[in-house]
């Protein structure tokens, strides 16, 4: 019920306002973003003893996409987005032992909003994105590799092996973007963007999976959060 909601709120903002005209009857470019994440459970799992610290940014995220105007101020789009945040650090109990934990998604969907221009060149966009993709977590722990020569002594006949250990932990996710956006167009086939709005993230805690095999107890991360986003478009 809610995703439908979301999905007719740009429909009745088009439909409703007396302003008319656009920039551009389709676009595309360059899109890049911050993705606030509420860091909380995950670094539970980074205790101080390791060395690594604490999650304290937002994940940039880049990507492209664009829309065409169908139908008087409607527009239908799609765009796909990637990118990744860590922390790393060594074991201060025993120096020999380094550690990273990084969180990385990639998504893609279609979007749709509704465009008009309340003074000048000036326009604003509603709307709402969903996008489908995945989110993963990397844990690495390394105790032998921390250096070129640990690298090139294992490469020969030293007899020194690396330790090198990783889990790669994934699930799939379903993100509902509303958002708000102002534009503002250059020239006739260059403008800017900038967007701000609410990913609304769906995913099974339970659901994990390493290796293409579930992975047992829950693991939760709090992906629902702000999204502010900057893109450079082309359009004519």
């Amino acid at each position: 019920m809610l995703k439908k909601n979301l999905l007719v709120f740009p429909i009745l903002i088009a439909l409703t306002t007396n302003v008319t005209g656009q920039a551009y009857k389709a676009y595309g470019g360059y899109m890049v973003g911050l993705w606030s994440i509420n860091w909380t459970s995950l670094n539970l799992q980074s205790k101080p003893e390791y060395g690594m610290g604490k999650f304290e940014k937002a994940i940039f995220l880049n990507g492209g996409g664009g829309a065409v105007n169908v139908y008087d101020r409607i527009y239908i789009g799609g765009a796909g987005f990637t990118g990744n945040v860590q922390i790393n650090g060594a074991d201060t109990t025993n120096s020999t032992v380094n550690r990273t934990l990084s969180l990385s998604s990639a998504m893609v969907g279609p979007y749709l909003e509704s465009n008009y221009r309340p003074y000048g060149n000036l326009e604003l966009n509603l709307g709402v994105g969903m996008y489908f993709g995945e989110t993963s977590i990397n844990v690495i722990k390394d105790s032998g590799t921390k250096s070129w020569s640990n690298i090139w002594n294992s490469f020969g006949d030293s007899g020194s092996d690396p330790s090198y250990v990783t889990n790669k932990i994934s699930t799939t996710i379903t993100v509902v973007n509303p958002y708000l956006s102002l534009r503002y167009p250059l020239t006739p086939w260059f403008g800017f963007d900038l967007s701000l709005g609410y990913f609304l993230t769906f995913y099974d805690p339970n659901g994990w999976e390493a290796n293409k095999s579930p992975v047992a107890d829950k693991q939760e991360v709090g992906l629902s959060n702000t999204f502010f986003k900057i893109s450079f478009i082309f359009g004519g």
